[in-house]
């Protein structure tokens, strides 16, 4: 199905008469099956096309229930086997189906399975549909143990892979071949998981554990594999000597930054070599009113920067940390929660285009000021792409946005941009979609692509 087709049967705009005409086409069952104004007759008409992501997502929506859906498909049927209470006797021909593909699906599918139907799949022919049986549902403690005698190795692996194995089960596994399986498994008991270290391929999985005595995490800091060491670096249960050893790679101090459990000390200590981008550092995050406090008069400016970018700072501190100079904390300040559009202002004026996008980025910044930037963005495209997404954004905006081809398909969905200039980018094959989804297309240029299954810019 092609891009405009796919844009109109977003549109919240879509007109009753043309979406009465879309929802016959099979192609577009997907897409339209999220629109919040389908009519019961639009309904039966997307669950009649048999596409179980549409079936799926009306269910999901509430838009139909399991009793309104005709099983057309193994597909639907497996849909169906996802509901509470679903039809014991829909998930006993699932059960029987000839095709071992169908059968191995119901496992991920199904919500619950009967008792008879977990003992029919655990005898199952194909190994791959017993291993699915095991990954996904708790088996009775007997047949859990009666299986860890099973000659495919794929069952066994699924045994020592799935959170469901009881702990006995999951001790007596202790072939070789399944030591990244057990070491993986949360389920497997530390004092097992600890006697695998040893064996080289359970190392990157022992060192991610939160359960493992503080010896294993000191030897497992002498490895050299730098995915080893990651995963211990972030570990919150590695002891702090043995974070204090991870330090040699800009990697390794990258993800020690994250590690909630990080001393203070030695966060302000790795800082100034970090970029920890957007999202909030957990440390900072947990850090007590006296320690935020102590954090944000740190001389350390990526420090004070970790703590611009908490969101439920105290507004004194944060009226502090928006008067300040430096580029990386007013980054944080500009999408924060507290600032206010005077500061938003004062910000723009004070730091100029480098910190155009960010400031765009704020959902409270006005339409004056995304202009002011936008016409002052220079080189930095990203203010553009920012802008272009922004509901504040006027059609003067968006037109100089349109100068950059990833920030014109932004443009291409939003309302406030002129019609003539939608119309436009209906003929670009970058574009199509987005002006065809956009609510400001004329209902006139809707018609004319449905007559003419979306093909090309009308006249």
């Amino acid at each position: 199905m092609n891009a405009v087709l796919e844009g109109l049967a977003s549109n919240p705009a879509l007109p009753r008469h043309l979406l009465d005409r879309l929802v016959t086409r099979p192609a577009l069952a997907a897409e339209l099956a999220d629109r919040a104004d389908l009519t019961a007759e639009h309904v039966r008409a997307l669950l009649a096309h048999g596409d179980s992501s549409a079936v799926h997502r009306l269910l999901e929506n509430g838009m139909a229930a399991p009793a309104d859906v005709p099983i057309v498909n193994e597909s639907v049927a497996l849909v169906l086997t996802g509901r509470a209470g679903a039809d014991p006797a829909l998930v006993r021909a699932l059960a029987f189906h000839p095709d071992p593909s169908v059968r191995a699906s119901l496992p991920e599918w199904a919500c619950s399975l009967p008792a008879d139907v977990i003992a029919l799949l655990a005898r199952d022919p194909e190994p791959q549909v017993v291993a699915e049986l095991v990954l996904f549902h708790a088996l009775p403690p007997a047949l859990a143990e009666s299986l860890s005698r099973h000659p495919s190795p794929d069952v066994l692996r699924a045994l020592a892979s799935s959170p469901h194995t009881p702990a006995s089960v999951l001790a007596s596994l202790r072939s070789g071949t399944l030591v990244r399986e057990l070491a993986a498994n949360p389920a497997t008991p530390p004092e097992v998981a600890a006697d695998l270290l040893p064996h080289h391929a359970s190392r990157y999985f022992l060192a991610g554990r939160p359960d493992l005595p503080a010896e294993i995490y000191e030897q497992l800091a002498s490895e050299l594999e730098p995915g080893i060491l990651s995963q211990l670096a972030a570990n919150p249960a590695a002891p702090v000597p043995v974070l204090r050893q991870l330090t040699g790679t800009r990697a390794l101090r990258l993800v020690l930054l994250r590690n909630p459990a990080i001393p203070l000390d030695l966060l302000e200590e790795l800082a100034p070599a970090a970029r920890i981008g957007p999202e909030p550092v957990p440390r900072i995050v947990s850090a007590s009113p006296s320690e935020l406090r102590a954090l944000a008069a740190s001389p350390v400016m990526q420090v004070r920067m970790m703590v611009a970018a908490r969101a439920d700072l105290p507004p004194d501190l944060f009226a502090c940390l928006v008067r300040a100079d430096d580029p990386g904390v007013a980054a944080a300040v500009a999408v924060h929660p507290l600032v206010t559009v005077p500061q938003l202002w004062e910000l723009a004026s004070r730091h100029g285009p480098r910190l155009y996008p960010r400031i765009a980025r704020n959902p409270l910044c006005p339409a004056e000021l995304l202009h002011h930037m936008a016409s002052g963005a220079g080189s930095v495209r990203d203010t553009w792409r920012a802008a272009a997404r922004h509901p504040h954004a006027s059609a003067e905006t968006l037109l100089l946005c349109l100068e950059d081809a990833q920030a014109r398909h932004f443009a291409a969905a939003h309302p406030h941009l002129p019609v003539a200039v939608i119309v436009e980018l209906l003929g670009s094959e970058f574009t199509a979609g987005a002006a065809a989804a956009n609510p400001s297309l004329p209902v006139r240029v809707m018609e004319e692509l449905v007559d003419g299954e979306g093909a090309g810019s009308p006249t």
